[in-house]
């Protein structure tokens, strides 16, 4: 009996993590008009988000890591971004924009872990 709950409960903190997520993500794409400029902040936010999420107990990794930042996170629409762009013919800036993504990425990833060191004393 305690695995359900166990299950249920998992269930329950990705799910609330996924709600925030989404209006968050919804809510930036409203707020910001570029459409590539609010993929590459949900994605930075994101990125942020998991790594902090990495260093707190695992019910928070659950909520903040797969639900918050999976739901905020839209790594899809950043690859149908790339594909319209190499499909017209900006390689370049295809080029710049997903080399931009994916290093600010991992530098969000990386301040987010640092954060939640601090914050949780490891």
């Amino acid at each position: 009996m305690a695995s359900w709950y166990g299950l249920a409960l998992t269930l329950a903190v990705v799910f609330a993590g996924g709600v925030i997520g989404g209006m968050a993500r919804f809510g930036l794409s409203r707020l910001v008009e570029n459409a590539r400029a609010a993929t590459f902040a949900a994605n930075t936010v994101a990125c942020a988000i998991a790594g902090f999420a990495a260093t707190t107990p695992v019910a928070w990794q659950l909520a903040l890591g797969a639900g918050l930042a999976g739901a905020l996170s839209t790594w899809s629409t950043l690859a149908r971004e790339l594909g319209d762009l190499i499909t017209t013919g900006q390689h370049q800036l295809a080029l710049h924009y997903a080399l931009r993504t994916a290093v600010i990425g991992i530098v969000a990833a990386w301040f987010g872990m640092r954060w939640g060191l601090r914050a949780f004393g490891g």
